[in-house]
């Protein structure tokens, strides 16, 4: 707690007129002229009050007994134990400048595009968990001063030839970069910072324990290393477009600098240094059954992000408007073209089953992705302690993804020929414009794109099984199995009218089925256990506690 300094009140942060206010006397102070007599003794630590969360482990700083109720990382109502503890102090702090009520604001904005997440995210009980926390981030600072030597290349075509040219290019660098900033903290993911991004750096503050005081702050658990490479890598392609750029001439003007990320880090003497700072966001947990999604503001900006879960019942709910919609009109059309719409009703179900696996055996890999922790590099971090560099070498990248998209690009390639084949049998003409009657050629495509379809759902059900942090869920086995049906219907009569309408029906549902396993795989994965959740005894806490230097 901060002192008034003319009555003795309790002094918080006031985001509006950036100052901070005693609740009492309303005595306003700037917050570089407010400190604790143990902050002016050590200036490289200060003394908080860290709140250690029973239910998951999580643990926060923060001047105000308010946080003895409350944990901002898994929504807990429950008292927090607290303990008086020295931190290493943030070189940097950006001050909150949205107001809770601007954030609010902000968030609702983007739960009006989510049309299937939760209605409880837009009851102003819930808005009004949004809690104002202090992020750590790494703010890297780089420099590159020194003489280099590097080879340049153009290559020059006319009618006949091509030539390339190399050249020898010498020269003095003198650059800095500074304000590449990346989150320290183990449970704010890398993508929900990237999302609520930029932070304008050129309005941070030197820190002062004060500019704290009526908030939370979330404890630095992420090595700087971490996120050295990435303000390397991005300091040497600038270096390099420039060094580019300033040797063109009339003679070579298309010249191009070709170095590897460790050449350039060499030439260009590339150091990078890492500072601490904290950044403003505005958190808030919503519980979703075990788990917790979370909903981010950006404190100093506006910008809003989250991991929406999907509503089981507004999906459900949406399903079955869309069914009432298009089966009446689907049986109008069908009593006026008898014949013929029934077999047009299937294959468009069959195309719609064909879409619902594509997605589903798209979003499998995507979700693969997201389950093994490799898009965040501190989690991958933590779980192997290996820096996690994404463009170490693209070439060698791009070969990789090939390698392992092959599989994708035939079977991408595959459904576009099927979908093309088969528009003149759905608008029931040929390239002449004549009518087609239902033959041969027609039902060997709905068989071999039924296979594609059952192809598409056994790599999905299998990858779904692989994921770690998800249950394995069995709606896209269903629905194959009810694929497998129409299949049988098919080989053993596909000209039967009646049969044709119980095929669409059972490929529309298949496709529900589907597409309601990929809700369900989605939700647990856009949602999480708790930050912080691998709980242990209270002994080893205290102890990474003492051991710990933020």
């Amino acid at each position: 707690m901060f002192a008034c300094k003319n009555c003795g009140g309790n002094i918080i942060y006031d985001i509006k007129s950036q100052k901070l206010v005693c609740k009492q006397c309303s005595a306003s102070f700037a917050p570089e002229s407010v400190t604790k007599e143990n902050d002016s003794v050590d200036y490289d630590y200060f003394e908080t009050t860290v709140f250690t969360c029973p239910q998951c482990g999580a643990e926060i700083m923060c001047e105000d007994n308010e946080a003895s109720s409350f944990c901002t990382y898994c929504a807990s109502s429950t008292v927090l134990t607290s303990r008086i503890s020295k931190e290493k102090k943030p070189d940097y702090i950006i001050p909150f400048e949205k107001t809770k009520e601007e954030c609010i604001g902000e968030f609702k904005k983007i739960t009006k595009k989510a049309i299937f997440a939760p209605s409880e995210l837009k009851d102003a009980k819930i808005l009004n968990q949004f809690k104002a926390i202090y992020v750590p981030y790494w703010f890297y600072e780089v420099n590159q001063e020194g003489i280099f030597r590097v080879s340049g290349m153009e290559l020059q075509r006319d009618a006949e030839y091509s030539t390339t040219y190399y050249y020898d290019v010498n020269g003095y660098i003198n650059g800095k970069f500074e304000g590449i900033c990346r989150d320290a903290s183990y449970s704010f993911s890398d993508d929900l910072g990237e999302r609520i991004a930029p932070f304008f750096t050129e309005r941070k503050k030197k820190f002062y324990p004060s500019y704290l005081s009526g908030f939370y702050a979330d404890i630095s658990d992420v090595e700087s290393v971490v996120y050295e490479h990435e303000a390397e890598e991005l300091a040497n392609d600038v270096a390099r477009e420039v060094v580019s750029m300033s040797s063109c001439k009339d003679e070579y003007k298309d010249m191009k600098i070709y170095l590897s990320n460790d050449e350039a880090t060499k030439q260009f003497n590339t150091a990078v240094s890492a500072k601490r700072a904290l950044f403003p966001i505005w958190f808030m947990s919503f519980k979703n059954e075990k788990k917790v999604a979370y909903m981010t503001v950006n404190g100093q900006t506006g910008k809003a992000a989250s991991d929406f879960p999907i509503s089981k019942r507004k999906f459900l709910i949406g399903t079955l408007l869309l069914t009432l919609l298009f089966f009446p009109l689907a049986f109008l059309t069908l009593s006026l073209f008898k014949q013929r719409t029934a077999f047009a009703a299937l294959d468009i179900a069959l195309l719609l089953s064909a879409a619902s696996y594509i997605v589903y055996y798209v979003q499998m890999k995507i979700l693969q992705i997201k389950d093994s922790g490799s898009e965040d590099a501190g989690r991958f971090y933590q779980k192997t302690k290996v820096v996690y560099i994404k463009n170490k070498d693209k070439n060698e990248l791009l070969k990789s993804y090939i390698k392992q998209s092959i599989i994708d690009i035939v079977l991408g390639l595959f459904y576009v020929g099927m979908m093309l084949w088969e528009i003149p049998f759905i608008l029931n003409i040929t390239s002449q414009g004549k009518l087609f009657s239902v033959g041969a050629v027609s039902g060997f495509f709905r068989i071999i794109l039924i296979i594609g379809n059952l192809i598409l759902a056994a790599i999905g059900f299998i990858r779904g099984g692989k994921l770690k942090n998800s249950a394995k869920f069995y709606g896209v086995l269903f629905g194959a199995l009810l694929t497998v049906s129409v299949l049988g219907i098919e080989l053993i009569n596909s000209t039967s009218v009646l049969l044709s309408i119980i095929s669409s029906v059972l490929l529309c549902a298949g496709a529900f089925l589907t597409i309601f396993d990929l809700v369900l795989y989605h939700n647990e994965l856009t949602t999480r256990k708790p930050a912080h959740l691998k709980k242990r005894g209270g002994d080893a806490i205290a102890e990474d506690i003492n051991n710990f230097s933020m």
